[in-house]
């Protein structure tokens, strides 16, 4: 087995520990132990898939790949630091994340200008699916700018506002991870690799939505305080 294949086999790897994880952590009530292992697990596995995309893109894969895996994992690990940072600390980590999502914007949006080149396609890519890594590039600087919005205020999200925006980071990023593993195990042309966003938008929405229902642990929200 060469080099490539190696890594193609881990990066599937972790995709799929990724993808098992984050169904575990959206169907299990919200602040117990295991809902925060789960997490911890899926973040880790999301490292994995951002280190195995950034090798095989050096071996000569697709761009559009790599930033989808960079603009996925971003994604997860602030999700992450969400759920554990309950002080409202600001480190060196949230900026090197905030980093992360700024090169994952800009990188996603080189992309679909390539992409929009007549015969410059990424890989042979037609120019249309440049509507793809367009959407993706807004969604990505959307959310560093939310992310820059609360560090600029001197304190990381707290209470119910830090269990929202944990939400809507991770289940973000599991809809880049879900685009990503579709477009390596399946392809497929525009429409098939923004399904998982028309299908996880709403479900993100859904999940949100528990803080006010009551489907958020209440030890945990009280926790957050």
């Amino acid at each position: 087995m060469d080099l490539r294949s190696m890594m193609l086999v881990l990066h599937v790897g972790f995709g799929s520990i990724a993808l098992l994880t984050a169904a575990l952590a959206f169907l299990t009530e919200k602040g117990p132990r295991f809902h925060a292992k789960v997490g911890r697990v899926y973040a880790m596995a999301m490292v994995g898939v951002g280190s195995t995309a950034a090798v095989l893109w050096a071996l000569g894969s697709s761009s559009f790949l790599l930033f989808i895996a960079f603009f996925s994992t971003y994604l997860v690990l602030v999700g992450w630091r969400l759920g554990h940072n309950r002080r409202g600390v600001i480190g060196h980590v949230d900026a090197a994340l905030l980093g992360m999502g700024v090169v994952g914007a800009l990188g996603l949006l080189a992309v679909a200008v390539t992409m929009a080149l007549p015969g410059q396609g990424d890989e042979g890519v037609a120019g249309a699916t440049a509507v793809v890594p367009l959407v993706f590039a807004a969604i990505c600087a959307a959310l560093a700018f939310t992310q820059r919005s609360a560090m600029k205020q001197g304190t990381a999200p707290r209470g119910k506002d830090r269990i929202r925006q944990h939400g809507l980071f991770m289940g973000a990023g599991t809809i880049a991870t879900v685009t990503a593993f579709s477009l390596t195990a399946v392809g497929g042309g525009v429409v098939m690799w923004l399904l998982p966003t028309v299908i996880g938008t709403p479900l993100i929405l859904w999940n949100l939505r528990g803080l006010r229902t009551g489907r958020v642990a209440a030890p945990e929200v009280a926790a957050a305080a």
